[in-house]
């Protein structure tokens, strides 16, 4: 019981970080950044099949650059969720389609059209 009382306290301790436009824009920095990383990785991964010279090096920096940006989105989008008044199902779908490529940006520009319709 005292742990869920700690998760509770943890949690409530996310609200309100920022404002609502500090977490919009840094959500979407974070979804474009995210894009750029699997535009990165991909280039890399290209650029490995089609034995481009020194295309080891190609992936160890796309796979670093997509590792960082990455990180940066699920951080972004762990610390903001409760400032732009996402449900937890929300902050779970926008955590896990961030697997797929393209996914963040996808998922930005859906919210950003539920957002300019006011739907949220």
């Amino acid at each position: 019981m005292k742990v869920k009382l700690v998760a509770h306290k943890a949690y409530n301790a996310l609200d309100g970080i920022f404002t609502d436009r500090e977490a919009w824009m840094l959500f979407r920095a974070a979804a474009f950044a995210e894009t750029f990383g699997w535009t990165c990785l991909i280039v890399g991964i290209l650029a490995v099949a089609m034995k481009w010279p020194y295309n080891s090096a190609y992936i160890a920096v796309a796979g670093s650059i997509h590792g960082i940006l990455y990180l940066f989105y699920l951080f972004i989008v762990i610390f903001g969720h409760r400032s732009l008044k996402w449900s937890v199902w929300r902050f779970i779908f926008a955590e896990l389609i961030s697997v797929v490529p393209y996914g963040a940006l996808a998922f930005e520009q859906w919210v950003a059209h539920r957002r300019k319709s006011g739907r949220i």
